[in-house]
């Protein structure tokens, strides 16, 4: 699930339908309903709430959705079993975790195509692009670490160990955090991203997801 920057939509993927589910915040109706790849998972919405992409696992491919049509305009081949999504903060990449595959898709959002591919830990799950832009965090469920990928050489520059299960990952709002929720050791671990030191406090039982909030004004 994710919202859009406007707040106008929340977007749902319905992993057995292979449809998303656009929901009205304000009226908690369901608007339209999309068809898009067998098991859609990711969801990511660019900064201008134009578009939409949608992972879909069953079909190693990534949806790009016109969000005020609600119609599919492309569909974009990348690794196998694409999980999660992160966009560059100037929407112009998206890096997607292929399960299955163990690497990340790079994605040109303008030219709609993959670009590159980066080989990570085993089962790259939850990911995350620092505010700057620089730098992508990647949780391997299947190494218990997380991969640190630079975006100028798009190569793993570092890997960070974490509790076991890394699957949900997010970056926290100021960039000098990542939040990697850890399913098999019940755990949260939070990575500093200025040392690269990890801190890691126990949790209740299986947590599979995480995320962050920036503090009120």
């Amino acid at each position: 699930m994710t919202v859009s920057p406007d707040n106008r939509n929340v977007y749902v993927a319905n992993v057995g339908a292979g449809t998303v589910s656009v929901i009205s915040p304000r009226t908690l109706a369901v608007t339209d309903t999309i068809a898009v790849g067998d098991a859609p998972l990711g969801l990511a919405v660019t900064p201008d709430a134009r578009t939409l992409y949608v992972a879909s696992a069953g079909s190693d491919s990534v949806s790009v959705i016109r969000t005020d049509t609600g119609t599919v305009t492309a569909e974009i081949p990348v690794g196998g079993g694409p999980t999660a999504l992160a966009l560059t903060p100037d929407g112009h990449h998206l890096y997607v975790s292929n399960l299955t595959s163990d690497d990340v898709s790079v994605v040109d959002t303008r030219a709609r195509r993959e670009t590159d591919r980066i080989r990570v830990g085993d089962q790259p799950a939850g990911i995350g692009v620092l505010p700057d832009g620089r730098r992508v965090y990647v949780a391997d469920l299947g190494s218990d670490d997380v991969s640190v990928i630079s975006t100028r050489s798009r190569t793993v520059t570092e890997t960070a160990a974490v509790g076991d299960g890394p699957n949900g990952l997010a970056v926290g709002p100021d960039g000098r955090s990542v939040h990697v929720s850890n399913f098999d050791s019940d755990s949260l671990s939070v990575i500093d991203t200025r040392t690269g030191r990890t801190f890691t406090v126990p949790v209740g039982d299986g947590p599979t997801g995480v995320t962050t909030q920036a503090p009120p004004h």
